[in-house]
C-alpha cells in the first residue's frame, strides 16, 4: 500500500508530496537538504501499448504535459512526426524542440485522460503534468500548510 496516499475515491485523491534530495543546498536556504515535490505515479499509452508506471511532477507552471523523448520511443511513436514547437524555461534564451502527439495518461490507479502532450529530449525528469492536459481535467489543490505538504486532486465535471 502506498503510504503517501491519504485518501482515494473514484473522484478524489489526496497524496503527500515526495521529498527529493538536493545535490547541494541553495545558498539562500542552507538548512534545506531536500525539496518537497508533488508527484503522481502514472503510465503513458499510445496505440494499445503502455509504459510501466513512473513518477511525474504536477507543475502548475508548465503550460502542457511533457515527457522525455525516450517514452515516445518506447511507445513506438515517431517523435518528429508530431507537431513541432519550441519550449523554454524561466531563463530567457534557452529553448528546445518539442514534438506533440495524442496520448493517454493513466493517473495513479483510477483515471485515464486523453491529451496532446509534448515529448522533448532534454527534460530533467521523466514527466511533467501541466496546465493543458492535466489541470483542465482536474481541480488541483496544493496544501503547504502541513508537513509534508499534500496534493489533492478531484476529477473535474466538465459541462459543455
Amino acid at each position: 500500500m502506498d503510504t503517501n496516499r491519504l485518501l482515494t475515491a473514484s473522484h478524489q485523491l489526496k497524496k503527500k508530496y515526495t521529498r527529493l534530495p538536493l545535490d547541494e543546498p541553495n545558498p539562500a536556504f542552507k538548512n534545506e537538504t531536500g525539496i518537497w515535490t508533488p508527484i503522481l505515479t502514472i503510465r503513458v499509452g499510445s496505440n494499445h501499448k503502455q509504459t510501466p508506471r513512473f513518477p511525474a511532477i504536477v507543475d502548475s507552471g508548465s503550460p502542457c504535459c511533457l515527457f522525455k523523448a525516450d517514452i515516445a520511443d518506447y511507445l513506438g511513436i515517431s517523435l518528429t512526426n508530431g507537431i513541432e514547437a519550441k519550449i523554454g524555461g524561466i531563463s530567457q534564451g534557452m529553448s528546445e524542440p518539442v514534438y506533440f502527439h495524442r496520448i493517454k495518461i493513466y493517473i495513479e490507479i483510477d483515471w485515464v485522460i486523453d491529451v496532446t502532450a509534448g515529448f522533448i529530449k532534454k527534460l530533467s525528469v521523466a514527466g511533467i503534468l501541466g496546465r493543458n492536459g492535466f489541470f483542465d481535467n482536474f481541480v488541483v489543490n496544493f496544501d503547504h500548510s502541513s508537513l509534508p505538504p499534500v496534493l489533492e486532486i478531484t476529477k473535474a465535471s466538465k459541462i459543455q
